[in-house]
């Protein structure tokens, strides 16, 4: 499956979270506790781009509960722009080095995709027997 597809699907999902994200309500602005500044690999490596990627699609996943909703869409944002550069770096890489960078890229896209997909998904309060019985 080509990575290309993946981004569409990851894209395609952080645009309806953009379009689905509640309005910010009026109230005073408070001071960012803690400013998250993604560390660049070395340029023209996208083998460490990849696991750079890997590796900060985790930390986002190790902290989603200590984040506020606008720190996980800036993170989902920023790791979505990082998903395209290391696509486009790794277009000309040769075949064998190709597969390795898919090796890498597929657990992390899904692992993305499943962060959007928390990020859509409203939380379900626990379930009192019968009401929580399909069809309800």
């Amino acid at each position: 499956m080509r990575i290309t597809a993946w981004l569409v699907v990851a894209g395609l999902l952080a645009g309806a979270l953009v379009v689905a994200s509640p309005a910010p309500a009026d109230a005073p602005a408070q001071p960012a506790t803690r400013q998250y500044y993604p560390q660049q690999p070395a340029p023209g490596d996208p083998m460490a781009e990849a696991e750079e990627l890997r590796r900060q699609i985790a930390d986002l996943d190790a902290s989603w509960e200590a984040l506020t909703p606008e720190q996980r869409n800036q993170r989902i944002a920023g790791l979505q722009q990082q998903v395209t550069k290391v696509d486009l770096d790794s277009r000309n890489l040769p075949q064998d080095q190709k597969a390795q960078m898919d090796a890498i890229l597929l657990p992390s896209l899904l692992h993305l995709a499943d962060l959007l997909r928390k990020v859509q998904t409203p939380p379900q309060g626990p379930c009192v027997f019968p009401l929580c019985l399909p069809g309800l």
